[in-house]
């Protein structure tokens, strides 16, 4: 905070770089400390340090020559200025203020139990959600009972409290509302606190949590605890098939595909017929460019419940990789009938306009959704991708200021690569724009294309990271290929494209179309790759088309 009301959004680097300074203080932190605590497990260099201390103090509004806050000691490394106060939280504002994404979700340590007034509070919550399930017996016990899988349905009639929770939580994840998850979460949480060796309470815990990454940007820390979830199920019941679910989940959201794929396949080993799963692997398929197998496993998801709304939209996408755009129509307007503010659904009405080159359609469609959900960053981020391929290159930008504000690191990370590819292309296209409508004096001019190639390489920091890691998401390879475009370094750009190709990358048209790709779209490799493109795309068309 800055004067004790004006709050500094950082980026999650500088962030980072901050709190070790702050730690440290008064001390100096060398620039080896600072390397290993900021970027644990990935390996960068001095250089971009220097240009994260350098975004750090810009943020900060300090100055290298005359520091008020980030002093440089030559040879050693940096220190901050300031004095530092540690304010401690009081423990009786932390009891009254449960903040029902963060602190009611924190699993214990291991070794710990929950503290007394969660046990309470949990045990008077089961009390009246067993009422309520009571009441709700009467009402609808067909429908609940239906709902379950096998496994939940041979031990209906030997649980309490405990599985009461678990059941109402599994009613709420499958709403697929933010609201709804968050109280999936709570449910599964009090139902652990009653019986910590729930197995399914944590499978449940754990698509909870990576459906609020995957769909309601929660909090990247979101991820390993899915993981940690599933994990903790598996090791109750090995046995249990929603576990193994859960953890191809979790580990999609890390972007280990392949990973994904064998989890599931996993709990299919469990549970010969099992919706969930078969339609997860159907997704994953999708997007490692395996159509035809994705269409078959989606295929055989709703043969078993024609009615999942999720499964529609999985199929829709599928076809619009496959470019049957007007089947692809027909099971998104069944998905959103049947679940009409499905976040998903509506976003893949957006994709349907994109991949067909019809981006006024796709902006339209964006801008009336940002409209009644301002909030909803898939939204705005698919408002602003429509505005980058409409070359509205400043309106791209303002869009995605929304992005860049965002708490969310991965969030903020997409409004950066939005931001800085509309400001690579306005810059191709006129200098003398790029000045007047970012408002910049000549002298600042020089800066700003630093600046900006600074922003470019840090961009493609992050992505690398991404791959270090173990991700094989054809799109985070495809990111890299057109930022090192927008470097205008055709050679590294070429690898990573020829990367995304390989990962499953399809989507011919998009690539041609995009404004970063400009300085290569004469080039005859990239017109052979994108006719690779194409022929990859017909080769699974034809396998779908296969009786």
């Amino acid at each position: 905070m800055r004067d004790d009301k004006l709050e500094i959004k950082l980026p999650w680097l500088s962030y980072r770089l901050l709190s070790v300074l702050c730690e440290a203080a008064p001390g100096i932190v060398s620039q080896e400390q600072l390397l290993e605590k900021v970027w644990p497990d990935v390996v960068v260099g001095d250089e971009t340090l220097k240009q994260r201390i350098k975004l750090l103090r810009r943020a900060l509004h300090d100055d290298a020559q005359n520091p008020i806050y980030i002093e440089a000691i030559r040879g050693r490394g940096y220190r901050l200025l300031p004095q530092v106060i540690v304010i401690s939280e009081p423990s009786s504002a932390r009891m009254t203020s449960l903040d029902l994404a963060n602190d009611t979700h924190v699993m214990p340590e291991d070794g710990k139990s929950y503290p007394l007034f969660w046990k309470l509070t949990s045990l008077s919550f089961a009390a009246l959600m067993l009422i309520l399930a009571v009441v709700a017996l009467f009402i609808s016990s067909g429908n609940k009972v239906s709902s379950l899988d096998e496994n939940a349905q041979s031990s209906l009639a030997s649980q309490g409290f405990d599985f009461e929770l678990y059941l109402k939580g599994l009613e709420y994840y499958h709403r697929y509302r933010e609201a709804d998850n968050l109280h999936a979460i709570e449910l599964f949480t009090s139902a652990l606190a009653i019986n910590p060796d729930l197995a399914l309470a944590y499978s449940g815990l754990s698509d909870a949590y990576s459906q609020g990454v995957f769909q309601f940007n929660a909090p990247p820390l979101w991820q390993q605890k899915a993981i940690d979830a599933a994990y903790k199920a598996i090791a109750l019941d090995p046995n249990l098939a929603q576990a193994y679910k859960s953890l191809g989940l979790a580990y999609y959201n890390k972007g280990w595909l392949n990973k994904a794929i064998n989890a599931n396949l996993n709990a299919l080993q469990k549970q010969a017929n099992y919706h969930e799963a078969m339609t997860n692997i159907g997704f994953i398929y999708r997007e490692m460019g395996q159509l035809s197998k994705s269409i078959i496993w989606i295929n055989k998801a709703l043969t078993l419940s024609p009615n999942h709304s999720v499964s529609c939209v999985h199929k829709a996408q599928t076809l619009i990789a496959l470019e049957d755009f007007p089947k692809a129509q027909l099971w998104l307007d069944r998905a959103l009938t049947l679940q009409p503010d499905s976040l998903l659904a509506n976003d893949a009405q957006g994709q349907w306009y994109l991949h067909q080159g019809q981006f006024l359609q796709a902006k339209a469609h964006y801008f009336k959704l940002v409209q009644s959900q301002p909030l909803q960053t898939h939204f705005i981020h698919g408002l602003a991708l429509s505005q980058l391929y409409l070359a509205e290159f400043q309106l791209t930008i303002d869009t995605s200021k929304s992005l860049l504000n965002s708490q969310n690191p991965q969030i903020a990370l997409q409004g950066r690569l939005l931001s800085t590819l509309a400001m690579s292309a306005l810059k191709e296209n006129d200098n003398q724009k790029l000045e007047d409508e970012i408002s910049m004096s000549d002298d600042n001019v020089s800066e700003v294309s630093s600046e900006h190639s600074i922003a470019l390489e840090l961009l493609a920091q992050e992505f690398k990271q991404r791959l270090l890691q173990g991700s094989d998401r054809a799109a985070d390879s495809l990111t890299l290929a057109l930022l090192y475009s927008a470097q205008n370094e055709p050679e590294t750009s070429y690898r990573y494209l020829i990367q995304a190709i390989n990962q499953g990358y399809l989507a011919q048209q998009l690539l041609t179309l995009h404004p970063s790709v400009n300085t290569l779209r004469k080039d005859s490799r990239f017109q052979q790759l994108t006719h690779e493109l194409l022929q990859q795309l017909r080769l699974q068309q034809q396998a779908v088309n296969q009786p």
